[in-house]
């Protein structure tokens, strides 16, 4: 029997691409839960906000991922880790 090393080759990729992906929702040792706060503005409506409970790992990942401002339009997304 002979072993395609090119679809070995892939699929091991594809596992390191999706652990890669997973690793900062991963339970860290020593991560705690905080509180975050999440503010944001669309066009047309007023600014809104809201808070939720979750890992410090995740709020941080979140936080920088959807980080966005628009100063033609002023809409915006803002995400704050507190405790």
């Amino acid at each position: 029997m002979q072993i395609n090393w090119s679809n070995s080759r892939d699929v091991a990729i594809a596992f390191l691409a999706l652990l890669a992906l997973a690793i900062p929702f991963l339970p860290i040792p020593g991560d705690h839960e905080i509180r975050m706060y999440v503010r944001y503005h669309t066009h047309g409506t007023a600014p809104h906000a809201f808070s939720t409970y979750t890992l410090h790992s995740i709020c941080t990942v979140m936080a920088t991922a959807l980080a966005y401002n628009d100063p033609k339009t002023g809409q915006y997304t803002r995400i704050s880790c507190g405790r």
